[in-house]
């Protein structure tokens, strides 16, 4: 590799990953009340980016395959527009599988499956950015705004596979071996129809306004799903914790602040402004202890995990202690 190779690769990876930490850090933010683990969506993310690299192991042999299929005039158009975005929404389903398997534990929640998969489908972005970083030589501002174009459409992409997935877990229907292939199917669909806007035989404005559309819609989703997730655990923290402030273990003003919109934020964060940041910590403790509690408690009612009663208990412990 020559030097002005290493040079882009180096500017690739500053580009691509600020975007990328942006986006993991929205996420992060607005999952309020129980925070997943930073370590957890470091994983995720280290998910997405070796999904990407089998896709480039693969792509070569995906796209010599549809030129031997396909009518040489068509070829290009069938494996851009159809076989590639197959290829990347299957490979990406497929490591998002495994995550979903190996940290079964912490799905909880549709948000939980939206959240994971968008940022593994982000983190595919970034690391296609990177990886074609020596051919194309992106400057700082290139990689920066591929990275954010190219990422929030795969997260929107992977979105949907990430709540296929979830639905499928929190599912208890007979039906539930069909949320994932849903989502892997809707996955398939925006990213086919994103590509046929640029195909050049097909090329129309109107095409070129629906790529621009699923575009806008990977932030809509975004913005959709965190209101959803708000108002979801907004409701599980009312339902369940009502019943441990009955039995003492909850203070009445502590469930009226996570029920709260905002004054869970004041009552945070209040403290560290006044400095003091003994009171700011065991703040934060209870908060987070609370709204495990109250997620556990719905894992086991909505899926009637009986292994969560051991934890349970430890956690409504604790958290009678940090309220006194």
């Amino acid at each position: 590799m020559t030097a002005s190779a290493i040079a882009a690769l180096g500017i690739a990876m500053v580009g691509a990953l600020i975007p990328t930490l942006l986006f993991a850090g929205l996420l992060w933010w607005f999952d309020r009340y129980e925070k997943e683990p930073l370590t957890l969506m470091g994983a995720a993310t280290l998910w997405g980016s070796l999904a990407q690299m089998a896709v480039t192991l693969l792509r070569p042999l995906v796209l010599a395959g549809g030129a031997a299929l396909f009518d040489p005039l068509w070829a290009g158009t069938w494996g851009n527009a159809f076989l590639l975005p197959a290829l990347e929404e299957v490979i990406k389903a497929l490591f998002l599988a495994g995550f979903f398997i190996l940290y079964a534990r912490e799905i909880d929640s549709l948000y939980d499956g939206f959240l994971y998969g968008a940022l593994t489908g982000f983190a595919f972005a970034a690391a296609d950015t990177i990886v074609g970083a020596p051919a194309r030589g992106w400057s700082l501002e290139g990689a920066f705004g591929r990275t954010l174009a190219l990422g929030l459409a795969h997260a929107f992409f992977t979105g949907w596979i990430g709540l296929g997935l979830a639905a499928g877990r929190l599912s208890r229907s007979p039906a539930r071996p069909a949320w994932p292939l849903l989502g892997v199917l809707a996955a398939f669909l925006f990213h086919s129809l994103r590509e046929l806007a640029i195909v050049p035989t097909l090329w129309n404005p109107g095409l070129a306004g629906i790529r621009a559309l699923i575009n806008a819609l990977g932030v809509l989703l975004l913005i959709g799903i965190v209101i959803y997730g708000m108002g979801r655990e907004r409701a599980w923290i009312a339902r369940y914790l009502g019943e441990e402030v009955s039995a003492g273990v909850l203070p009445a003003a502590l469930y009226e602040v996570l029920r709260s919109p905002g004054g869970w934020l004041t009552y945070r964060w209040g403290p560290l402004l006044r400095g003091d940041a003994t009171t700011w910590r065991r703040r934060g403790q209870q908060l987070q202890v609370a709204a495990e509690l109250a997620f556990r408690k719905h894992q086991q009612a909505a899926l009637g995990e009986a292994r969560w009663e051991e934890e349970i208990r430890r956690l409504r412990e604790l958290l009678r202690r940090l309220a006194e």
